[in-house]
């Protein structure tokens, strides 16, 4: 009995697939942003100074996040618009809207769709879902928020994910679950 009981934790052991975890956590940037005009009927692009005197930094990080430093330079990608409010849509995103490698991991975040914007002279604020993506994590939905006024904006990200239980691991639990039913069963068998 024990010998099968080994064998089994043995097995299971084995069937194991190595996975990787959702991304958690959330990231805040701070930079300079510009819009090519009002949100509403003609496309609206919004542009990210990326140049060496006023980068894009990183300002607080939780959770996946939390291994860049505080004042860390990432690029920032411009996207396209067009609408006003819960009507604007995504026309033109350069994925990935933001990006950063740095000791052989890459941090990214692809902007796939807006929930909100809108842009006003002197003022603009967005929100909106993508996937984070981090070397070592699986692919995650995200939500963003960039809002600010003048030149200077903060870029909130959040990722987050409900983890389950993968189809091939349940089918494994189930197997070794009627096994040792089967053994107990035979085992009551013989006794009697």
């Amino acid at each position: 009995m024990k010998t099968i009981l080994a064998i089994l934790a043995g097995g299971l052991l084995l069937c194991q697939q190595a996975q990787a975890a959702p991304i958690s956590g959330a990231i805040e940037f701070f930079g300079r942003a510009t819009a090519s005009g009002p949100s509403g009927g003609t496309p609206v692009t919004v542009s990210f100074n990326n140049d060496a005197a006023n980068p894009w930094i990183s300002i607080a990080a939780t959770g996946s996040y939390t291994t860049i430093l505080t004042g860390s330079v990432f690029h920032f990608n411009d996207f396209t618009f067009i609408g006003d409010g819960a009507a604007a849509t995504l026309t033109g995103p350069d994925s990935p809207i933001w990006t950063r490698t740095a000791g052989g991991v890459t941090y990214s975040f692809d902007l796939l769709a807006l929930t909100n914007g809108h842009v006003q002279a002197g003022a603009m604020a967005f929100t909106g879902v993508g996937i984070a993506h981090i070397t070592g994590f699986d692919d995650t939905p995200a939500s963003f928020a960039l809002q600010g006024a003048g030149n200077d904006f903060n870029f909130i990200l959040s990722s987050s994910s409900t983890a389950t239980i993968p189809e091939g691991s349940t089918a494994v639990l189930l197997a070794i679950g009627l096994v040792l039913v089967g053994i107990v069963t035979l085992r009551q068998k013989l006794s009697v």
